[in-house]
């Protein structure tokens, strides 16, 4: 269960996708697995940015990519064979699952996990160990927002 003080929108009002109430979420999966160094919350359909890290941290991918990166989902069978990119760098894919990508490459990686009408992406820095707490806060969050009907 998580606590957050971000109010929900309508998916009849795109526009207010992009208020700060979305941020709630992008801190609450920040602060579960500090290793998340960049994270976003994107439209699975068109890969629009509803929140996403800022300042020293802002999470940098481009309008392009995120569209490019959500279509992965579609057929994430095919990712492990030909990676992902993400912020300008491509990653390794040595795992992916109907609705979650697992990217690598040295000692940074990122998750991806899809719901109804959101992709979160976190991408973090560190050891191999740091991966199952950024997947778990990833995944995490995920459930919670599916089961709020996003």
């Amino acid at each position: 269960m998580f606590l957050i003080s971000a109010r929900l929108f309508s998916l009849s009002q795109p526009n207010l996708f992009k208020m700060s109430g979305w941020n709630a979420y992008i801190d609450t999966m920040t602060a579960a697995a500090p290793s998340i160094k960049r994270a976003a919350i994107v439209g699975a359909t068109d890969g629009a940015v509803w929140a996403r890290t800022e300042d020293a941290n802002v999470f940098k991918a481009t309008e392009a990519e995120l569209k490019t990166f959500v279509n992965l989902f579609q057929d994430v069978t095919a990712v492990p064979g030909k990676g992902a990119d993400i912020e300008g760098v491509h990653y390794v894919v040595p795992r992916s699952e109907e609705t979650l990508i697992f990217g690598k490459k040295e000692n940074t990686g990122f998750f991806a996990a899809k719901t109804k009408s959101a992709v979160l992406i976190a991408v973090y820095e560190g050891p191999n160990e740091v991966a199952a707490q950024v997947r778990k806060a990833v995944e995490n969050m995920q459930t919670y927002l599916a089961n709020a009907g996003y």
